[in-house]
């Protein structure tokens, strides 16, 4: 029987280490030093990822991409350890963050008060904001943000973010669809089973690369919506990854990395 143990104990470690590009689990912290101190003892850093938001994180052929999947990747190199990527949804992060499934969470996460009240947030490191996505011929019909909060507008928007909730709170007039995934959402509005969707700038400016049929009608944002590194409260931590990232950012690595992934082929 100890014999057997061990053996379910090396095929467990085994698989959470030979897996670096796809979701992977691994083992919540049991320790009573610090959570920065514990990462280094056991040379991991679980980073959950929700990975259906191109172009900061996108799950594709089973494994990650976008331009915080390498800031991952590197945050976890210069502290000397490994990057676990830990499936999460939007609906599930903030349930996720609080049964401590991760030491941190990206991909392309906006700072909120009730996300700040839970956790800690990294220093920013891009800024941007809400607008509106619509096929190319309701350009003109939806340029405002009154235009869309009327009855009789299906307003679209993936279920769980901050997408979802600002939609509920700047657009009560509009029929609101709640789509459940950040994926299939943009067909719908290009078969017509929606009018327009509420969705970042950056993801906008993306979609319409990848799809011709839509464009992005609002010229401005009608937000700020920062995004930044969701990190468990450890001051230890926060302080690593606020010190590595405001280096980066000076040298523009994160603004390089974001650059890479707008480009329509990736």
């Amino acid at each position: 029987m100890k014999f057997q143990k061990y053996r379910y104990l090396l095929f467990l470690l085994f698989i959470t280490w030979s897996l670096p590009n796809a979701y992977a689990q691994a083992p919540a912290q049991h320790d009573s030093t610090s959570r920065y101190q514990y990462i280094l003892k056991t040379r991991v850093l679980r980073i959950g990822v929700p990975g259906d938001y191109a172009p900061f994180a996108i799950t594709k052929d089973d494994s990650l991409t976008g331009a915080d999947i390498k800031l991952g990747r590197a945050i976890a190199s210069a502290m000397g350890v490994k990057a676990v990527f830990i499936k999460t949804s939007w609906p599930k992060l903030t349930t996720d963050m609080k049964n401590d499934a991760f030491d941190i969470a990206l991909g392309g996460i906006s700072i909120t008060p009730e996300r700040a009240a839970l956790a800690s947030f990294s220093i920013p490191y891009h800024s941007g904001g809400k607008t509106f996505l619509c096929r190319r011929e309701d350009s003109v019909r939806f340029s405002t943000a009154a235009a869309v909060n009327k009855p009789g507008v299906s307003l679209i928007v993936n279920r769980g973010g901050t997408n979802e909730s600002v939609a509920r709170a700047l657009f009560p007039l509009a029929t609101l669809q709640v789509y459940p995934d950040n994926i299939g959402v943009f067909n719908e509005i290009i078969s017509g089973h929606a009018d327009v969707m509420l969705t970042d700038d950056t993801e906008a400016d993306l979609k319409i690369l990848q799809y011709p049929q839509l464009c992005r009608s609002f010229p401005g944002t009608i937000n700020k919506s920062d995004k930044a590194l969701w990190i468990q409260k450890d001051a230890e931590l926060v302080r690593f990854v606020n010190n590595w990232l405001q280096k980066e950012l000076a040298a523009g690595l994160p603004q390089q990395w974001l650059k890479e992934a707008m480009l329509p082929n990736n």
